[in-house]
């Protein structure tokens, strides 16, 4: 379990680290979460030590989402000031990915599933 923990926070630091390298306006944990995903269609198999620690971390991922809304209330003039654009924003992500991730999984479902993994 270590190891995939390792793993995990080896991606978080890299996107961090990139993000603070490039100054993007994206967080690091974003680009973490994307050069991971990356790595493992590269790799093509989930390794075991990492499955084994995500999901042991699975069941406290809505201690995750406090964070993230303490700084929503934190902001909260953001939302005075530009809650119509914030909302138009969630509707247009959602009327785009919720199909995209149908069409994804269905397409996902046809191939043949790989076996193995480290």
């Amino acid at each position: 379990m270590l190891k995939g923990i390792i793993i995990l926070l080896a991606f978080f630091l890299g996107g961090e680290f990139i993000a603070q390298l490039f100054a993007w306006p994206i967080p690091g944990s974003v680009i973490g979460m994307l050069l991971l995903f990356v790595f493992l269609l590269l790799r093509g198999s989930l390794p075991k030590s990492l499955k084994h620690s995500s999901d042991s971390l699975l069941p406290f991922l809505p201690l995750f989402i406090v964070p993230a809304s303490v700084g929503i209330v934190n902001h909260l003039y953001l939302l005075q000031q530009d809650g119509w654009l914030l909302a138009g924003a969630m509707v247009a992500s959602l009327v785009l990915g919720i199909p995209l991730c149908g069409l994804l999984m269905q397409r996902m479902l046809k191939k043949p599933a790989k076996r193995g993994g480290n």
